[in-house]
């Protein structure tokens, strides 16, 4: 089983259950206790689980406020740096959106936000010159969005000129995936809605590759990452689209 398989169906599980041992996981996917640690230790440096004595739990509840580590902060601040008034945007992310919402709502500033982040509505609600467009769908049972539209009206007219989405790996040859299929289409979808396509995600999700793919790096404007090591940035030159790197 190749690694990208091996991390897709960890997340997987680990979500479902809330928490899994290296045991259970090894079992579940055939493989050594030394697979799964390893696995285990780059998907939470990656920031897509938590390592615990013997396993591992899910990173997030379903209403915990995102913290805001000097990594968000600093991909925060230069979302909001791209931020004109007058712009329609899509804002979804658990990480770091909640962060950019919070900047927002402490200054003036006139934008259309859409996004199926409910941290971001909440934070955003009333706020003078901020209209808000939130995307229908089912609650998340493992976090505090609406992933899923429920129609296809949600966003057949949906006209942006920026969007930015988080996402969960980023490859030089397999592109934006996720472990996902149905998150993997509406990230796509959303993208495809926005003039500028910029994807978020820290030097950490550098080289990692799950299952389903959100996109081609040819298809994307932007990624906005945090500083990259000199071994990771010799790697990103050949990429595809404009890598741009915020220090902490």
């Amino acid at each position: 089983m190749l690694a990208a398989e091996r991390h897709a169906r960890i997340l997987q599980h680990v979500e479902r259950r809330e928490r899994a041992s290296v045991g259970e996981l090894a079992a579940v996917l055939a493989t050594s206790p030394a697979t799964v640690r390893r696995d285990l230790t780059r998907l939470e440096d990656a920031g897509l689980l938590q390592r615990v004595h013997g396993g591992a739990v899910v990173v997030r509840t379903l209403l915990a406020t995102p913290a805001a580590t000097e990594e968000n902060e600093a991909l925060a601040r230069a979302v909001r740096s791209r931020l004109l008034p007058g712009d329609a945007v899509i804002l979804v992310g658990q990480a770091v959106m909640p962060v950019v919402a919070r900047k927002l709502a402490s200054e003036p500033i006139r934008l259309i936000v859409v996004s199926n982040q409910l941290e971001i509505a909440r934070t955003l609600l009333g706020k003078p010159g901020i209209e808000i467009v939130l995307l229908g769908g089912k609650l998340h049972s493992a976090g505090y969005t609406l992933p899923q539209p429920l129609g296809a009206g949600d966003l057949k007219f949906l006209v942006v000129n920026k969007a930015f989405v988080e996402v969960e790996a980023v490859h030089a040859k397999a592109g934006i995936t996720t472990t996902l299929a149905q998150d993997a289409q509406f990230q796509r979808d959303l993208l495809q809605h926005a003039l500028h396509k910029t994807v978020v995600a820290p030097a950490s999700h550098w080289g990692l590759a799950f299952t389903h793919r959100v996109a081609l790096a040819t298809e994307i404007d932007v990624w906005l990452t945090t500083t990259l090591g000199a071994a990771q940035r010799a790697e990103v030159a050949s990429f595809g689209c404009q890598v741009v790197e915020s220090a902490a």
